[in-house]
């Protein structure tokens, strides 16, 4: 057990959010698989005078990829399809159509793995066992002359504006310090030469997989209505100051983050920083509901954590993570106590240490046996 209740605290709470992480085996496995379809599309559209480049965007890209516990625990790698054409030579809509092509035949040719291919609004979805790609097409932004691009959306009639390499540069300045103490100490630690970049995770790239986990579990019955991950990412980025326990840094982040929401003229405003064309809250406009269920899920976050602040007893804390951010991180905190929590727990032999609060076992009150709820818990938002 540790000493320190806020230190024991917080150390519960980061190894419950480390479990969120996908494993070093699956990192390796998703990058192999993006990696093939850029090389299959890279041979495709040299058949054309215009080349093009397939790259990660997103969680992939920022460090901050957590499982996804509505499609079987699968992990979702986020794309750009990028071709090398103006914008007057072609359309949104034969962008697309040839992207579905050259992923057809990437199908087709049985590559390893052998995924089907879904289409959504903006993007392509390639599916494999255990996770699937989303490859979003797009064009390089003649205006912006650097690393912006335009992409397709079914539901609008013009080209939408994006960068996800600026906005993932913007995101790691943003946490740069933090990050380069993190990789010194990791290299110190374990007596290494290096250390792989995607290992090292700072306590703002924690909170937002923390986030997107109690979003996950919250709207689990209306997905829907989900706060985008971007929008989550942003103005967490935006209300992060730099530094405090991953316990701190939540609470402070999900206190200001409504108030980094903007408006005008009725319309919510969560722009890109590195792009202010984009509206990561655009569709909030055709579905005012999403707006109201973002700031009512905020307030739950808020709730949640301060709830877990209060509590004496690890008991009564693992539990409220449990129905915050899931078993499967729950069950990795306990098991960072060293002790068998849960088994104790239900032969009735867990105690609470009445004078100082701290978690005994077979003095104090004994605590009621609980059983969790599933991942995500049963509960309404």
């Amino acid at each position: 057990m540790f000493n320190d209740r806020d230190d024991q605290l917080d150390r519960l709470l980061r190894t419950s959010i480390e479990s969120l992480d996908i494993s070093d085996e699956e990192y390796r496995l998703a990058v192999s698989r993006y990696s093939a379809v850029g090389d299959f599309l890279a041979d495709y559209w040299g058949e054309s005078i215009a080349g093009g480049a397939v790259y990660p965007q997103g969680s992939m890209r920022l460090g901050t990829v957590t499982r996804n516990i509505h499609r079987n625990d699968e992990i979702d790698i986020d794309l750009v399809a990028r071709r090398d054409l103006a914008k007057a030579s072609t359309s949104q809509a034969d962008l697309k159509a040839d992207a579905g092509h050259g992923l057809d035949l990437f199908v087709k040719s049985a590559p390893e793995g052998l995924p089907s291919k879904e289409e959504g609004k903006r993007c392509w979805t390639l599916l494999y066992p255990r996770f699937h790609l989303d490859m979003l097409p797009a064009l390089p932004d003649e205006e912006s002359g650097d690393t912006g691009i335009i992409i397709t959306d079914t539901e609008v009639r013009e080209w939408q504006f994006s960068d996800p390499i600026g906005y993932a540069n913007w995101f790691h300045t943003i946490m740069r310090t933090e990050w380069v103490e993190t990789r010194e100490a990791m290299v110190k630690a374990i007596d290494v030469d290096d250390v792989p970049d995607w290992k090292v995770k700072t306590t703002l790239q924690r909170t937002v997989q923390a986030l997107k986990r109690h979003r996950d579990i919250y709207f689990a019955d209306n997905l829907d209505d989900r706060p985008a991950s971007v929008i989550i990412t942003t103005l967490a980025a935006l209300s992060y100051r730099g530094s405090g326990s991953l316990y701190e840094v939540l609470l402070d982040v999900s206190a200001t983050m409504p108030t980094m929401v903007g408006q005008s003229n009725g319309i919510y405003i969560v722009s890109n920083p590195v792009q202010l064309k984009e509206n990561f809250a655009d569709r909030w406009q055709r579905h005012p509901r999403r707006a109201e269920r973002f700031f009512e899920w905020i307030a739950q976050v808020q709730a949640d954590l301060s709830g877990l602040g209060v509590e004496r007893g690890i008991d009564s804390v693992l539990e409220k993570m449990a129905k915050a951010f899931g078993e499967r991180a729950a069950t990795a905190a306990e098991r960072s106590t060293g002790t068998n929590l849960f088994d104790t727990r239900t032969r009735g032999e867990l105690g609470m240490s009445a004078g100082t609060g701290a978690l005994v076992l077979g003095a104090g009150r004994t605590v009621r046996p609980h059983n969790f709820h599933g991942d995500p818990p049963q509960r309404q938002p």
